[in-house]
């Protein structure tokens, strides 16, 4: 929260400024470690609007770069403040400034690195547990490289995903308005043309035009409402919805690789760092977006904690059987964290390979919606005409 507050120095200088904090009491014990007594201190109304409307989570690209330049900036020797200012004034996105200042702020107040990134408010809780490692095992550099090229794989994949598909949905979309756009202009006005009974391509034509022009108010209504029942349901009904989704014949594999994928990285990465394990999942689990997945993590966590081991959880039928083998392997060589980057390597490619698949298969699937669409509109338009025509003749 973005307060403004007015203090007196040690010289009894009268100081005005703005600060963050999580409430007036952390502010005062802030500015106190500073030098300064709190005299009053009020809610910064547009400064906290501001940071509402804004995203509240940095950029994947934002965070390679921050962390990149932190673990070159670290191994030259540089004292944590002056780096985060090197930083701040390295990066062009503006909330990434926002923070490294108050990240600044934070230390010089005497907290630790980890701390004062969590009071930032912008940063994962995945990068949040890793530098508490590293705080603890002294190896900062070593944590910061670490997420750099974790980030940067993942960015790589969703980027793999947005190239398999970017073609296809741009595709959907244009077929979408130029139907809609024929439908609705150009159909009604070659209404009064058409015999009173028309073909059957023209009548089922005549009908989606009348559809998109009466009731097009149905679409926005039914997304909506779509959004505020799947809000509203259950996370066990969530679940059992994404399980249905990661079995689809063609997309739910791809989907689910690229989901392990990520996940798996983001434990081997904690486990690096030092994390412990029940902590490393259960943070992890947080972090993930699938209710399915989540559940799951979860459910692991308690079981390793009533003493079942870590392989034991993921013979659970949603992970392909390949993953509990390869997590055992871990555990009998004492080192779980490089086999599960391994299985993260493994879906990552495989999720490619689907990926490439997918992209192949929807180019014609597509041009045979687009054709089919072309031939409903040609034959539903100049079938009546051609009888016309042919009456006309005789």
């Amino acid at each position: 929260m973005h307060f403004r507050y007015e203090a007196i120095g040690k010289s009894g200088r009268f100081v005005e400024g703005q600060a963050s904090a999580d409430s007036i009491s952390n502010l005062r014990e802030d500015l106190f470690r500073a030098g300064l007594t709190l005299v009053d201190a009020r809610p910064d109304v547009l400064a906290n609007l501001s940071a509402m409307l804004r995203p509240r989570m940095l950029g994947t690209a934002t965070l390679i770069d921050m962390f990149g330049f932190m673990r070159g900036l670290l191994g030259m020797g540089i004292d944590m403040v002056s780096a985060w200012d090197s930083v701040g004034d390295a990066l062009t996105d503006r909330l990434a400034k926002e923070a490294c200042s108050t990240i600044q702020a934070s230390i010089r107040a005497g907290h630790s690195l980890s701390t004062s990134m969590e009071r930032a408010g912008v940063f994962p809780a995945i990068v949040l547990g890793n530098v508490r490692a590293g705080e603890e095992s002294g190896k900062l550099e070593k944590v910061f490289a670490s997420l750099e090229e974790a980030f940067r794989q993942q960015q790589a994949l969703r980027q793999q995903v947005l190239k398999a598909t970017m073609y296809p949905l741009i595709s959907l979309v244009v077929l979408f308005f130029i139907g809609v756009g024929l439908l609705t202009g150009v159909v009604p006005q070659l209404r009064q043309i058409f015999p009173p009974n028309p073909p059957l391509p023209t009548r089922i034509l005549v009908f989606l035009s009348d559809s998109v022009v009466g009731y097009w108010w149905m679409v926005p209504l039914g997304v909506g409402t779509f959004v505020l029942v799947w809000w509203r349901l259950p996370e066990v009904v969530k679940t059992r919805v994404w399980e249905l989704v990661y079995r689809l014949p063609v997309l739910g594999a791809p989907l689910k690789n690229v989901l392990l994928a990520n996940t798996f990285d983001n434990v081997a990465l904690m486990l690096d760092s030092g994390v412990a394990l029940t902590l490393t999942l259960r943070t992890v689990a947080e972090s993930v977006t699938s209710p399915a997945l989540r559940s799951r993590l979860m459910a692991i966590v308690g079981s390793i904690e009533k003493g079942g081991r870590l392989s034991d959880g993921f013979r659970d039928p949603f992970f392909p059987a390949v993953t509990a083998g390869v997590i055992s392997q871990g555990e009998m060589v004492g080192s779980i964290d490089a086999y599960f980057r391994r299985l993260s390597g493994f879906f990552r490619d495989r999720a490619q390979a689907r990926l490439l698949t997918l992209s192949t298969l929807l180019e014609p699937l597509l041009l045979l919606v687009g054709g089919g669409m072309l031939m409903l509109l040609a034959v539903g338009i100049f079938l009546p005409i051609y009888g016309q025509m042919k009456r006309i003749g005789r």
